[in-house]
């Protein structure tokens, strides 16, 4: 279901970094009809899909990265394996 309402962007925070709100984004979200509804419990609520990485995020020169590191699922025989 998208949402008919106009959202207004106030803050954004970034791994507990607070950003400042350009200008102009809450018009552009709202325009592309970025806001979908998503009812509590649904598929869409459980499915990540950065589940298989590390997030990582830096300031580096004023500047906020985002390294995003892919971990290998690990299979069922090898949670179990044992290492000596």
């Amino acid at each position: 279901m998208r949402i008919k309402e106009d959202l207004i962007v106030t803050s954004i925070s970034l791994e507990g970094n607070e950003v400042p709100v350009p200008k102009g984004l809450s018009e552009l979200l709202n325009r592309a009809g970025a806001w979908k509804y998503k009812a509590p419990g649904s598929l869409d609520n459980e499915m990540n899909p950065l589940e298989n990485y590390e997030r990582k995020v830096v300031q580096e020169n004023g500047n906020f990265r985002t390294y995003l590191t892919y971990k290998k699922p690990l299979k069922k025989f090898e949670e179990n394996k044992k290492v000596s």
